[in-house]
């Protein structure tokens, strides 16, 4: 049978259903939601937006390749365009908010924030006078509207990135993530390196990151290799070896393996399937 799907029982959306992002803003605000929804999946979003959502009563998932992440109040949920994605409602009835963004540069902004798919510890209550206020900012057309919808968007993401930093992880896990991002286009980008460059026991590192990350430091060097690999792909028209040196391949022809392998698509096809 198929999965029921979340329907509306009451709440508030402002958006702008299927208009384009404003010319002018490489960041813009999409939407602003708060809802109450019954249990069910919510129907996958098939434009390039990024979505942050936080459950304010009851219970949620996020599935991210192959992960099924639990979140509830206190937690908040990202998704970005480019890494595929579903959302449930697990309780029999839940109250949520959430915001998009769009624009040419949200996917990267969203990256630099070091802010990746997954539900993480918010630690606090949903911003809903934000949210509020990105729903007046909405249904003001002008340009200066559009202008303070986006500078609200980009506050609440420092926010979110600020806090999940500050949530329950040791500095040595979070010391060698910023290694990752700031390195992964290198392709001697090891474990042992890092260690090195912290002066740190390889082992205790290893330990403490997958324990706090869930996933080894190889499988974390490859998702970020993986996410902007992805990105440029759909977002830009750069050639295929470009974007494979870009992300730390030697070689293209391997890169174009391994992103078949981890996508089940060729890089070219992935490339055709960007929504428009």
């Amino acid at each position: 049978m198929p999965e029921p799907q979340v329907q509306p029982i009451d709440g508030v959306t402002v958006g702008r259903t299927r208009a384009p992002a404003p010319p002018g803003l490489p960041i813009a605000l999409r939407s602003a939601t708060r809802q109450r929804v019954t249990a069910g999946r919510f129907a996958p979003a098939n434009r390039p937006i990024t979505m942050v959502k936080w459950v304010i009563e009851g219970e949620a998932a996020i599935g991210v390749e192959g992960r099924k992440l639990k979140f509830g109040p206190g937690d908040v949920a990202v998704y970005v365009p480019s890494i595929p994605h579903q959302f449930w409602v697990l309780s029999d009835r839940a109250e949520m908010c959430w915001f998009t963004i769009d624009g040419p540069l949200n996917e990267e902004f969203v990256l630099g924030l070091e802010l990746h798919p997954g539900a993480y510890s918010y630690g606090g209550p949903p911003p809903l006078d934000q949210i509020e206020k990105m729903m007046q900012t909405l249904r003001n057309f002008t340009v200066q509207g559009q202008r303070e919808g986006s500078l609200l968007a980009i506050q609440v993401l420092y926010d979110v990135a600020n806090r999940i930093r500050r949530v329950g992880i040791p500095s040595v896990v979070r010391q060698a993530q910023q290694i990752i991002h700031a390195e992964f286009v290198d392709p001697d980008l090891s474990v042992d390196r890092i260690a090195e460059q912290l002066n740190y026991h390889r082992g205790s590192m290893s330990r403490a990151f997958h324990r706090h990350t869930g996933v080894t430091i190889i499988d974390y060097i490859a998702q970020v290799r993986l996410q902007h690999a992805r990105m440029l792909l759909m977002n830009t028209e750069h050639r295929i070896s470009d974007i494979a040196a870009r992300c730390g391949f030697r070689e293209s022809n391997y890169f174009c393996r391994w992103i078949t392998r981890h996508t089940g698509l060729a890089p070219s096809k992935l490339r055709r399937s960007a929504p428009a």
